[in-house]
């Protein structure tokens, strides 16, 4: 079931690809917290990960043009790795940004992504709020913060999620 649902999200997003868009990547870091079950209680323990992620975003606007509103599809993968374990995931999005350029070319996003988690392959969603700037002509660098929920059978109780809360860093180049 949930490998159908990750595959009809895909070929929804595909769709929303055109031709007047173009592939960007953007390659980082992360750190944060994530909760974890310790002995009989719910802690938050350190975190950190990789994260690669692909967009299909409209060309970089050019210097002095004027805002730019712009919706962005992408695909993410990542891995986090704290003390006990480490976990792959993998996901899509969407980023709503708006592009400045007037004295640099940059932007301001919020993103909204499903994940699939771990070996178990936990369902989860993540909210970030980010920004990145361009440092040359395709260039950028960003960050970005994160909150995920993930439906785990870790806790006692099922209806709980797990938290997660991120930083990121990240390089990226736009095609």
């Amino acid at each position: 079931m949930r490998t159908s649902v990750t595959i009809a999200i895909l070929v929804l997003s595909a769709q929303v690809v055109r031709a007047e868009r173009s592939a960007a990547f953007n390659l980082g870091g992360m750190i944060g917290g994530a909760e974890q079950r310790v002995d009989e209680a719910t802690k938050m323990k350190p975190a950190g990960g990789a994260r690669l992620s692909l967009s299909f975003e409209h060309p970089p606007p050019v210097k002095d043009s004027a805002v730019d509103v712009t919706l962005v599809p992408e695909l993410v993968a990542a891995a986090v790795l704290n003390t006990d374990r480490g976990e792959a995931m993998i996901g899509v999005g969407a980023r709503g940004e708006i592009r400045l350029s007037h004295l640099a070319r940059m932007a301001f996003y919020v993103a909204g992504r499903a994940l699939i988690v771990g070996a178990n392959t936990d369902p989860a969603g993540e909210l970030g709020l980010g920004e990145y700037i361009y440092l040359w002509d395709r260039l950028r660098l960003g960050g970005e913060a994160t909150v995920m929920l993930r439906r785990t059978d870790m806790f006692e109780d099922p209806s709980r999620s797990q938290h997660v809360i991120m930083a990121h860093v990240y390089l990226g180049w736009a095609m």
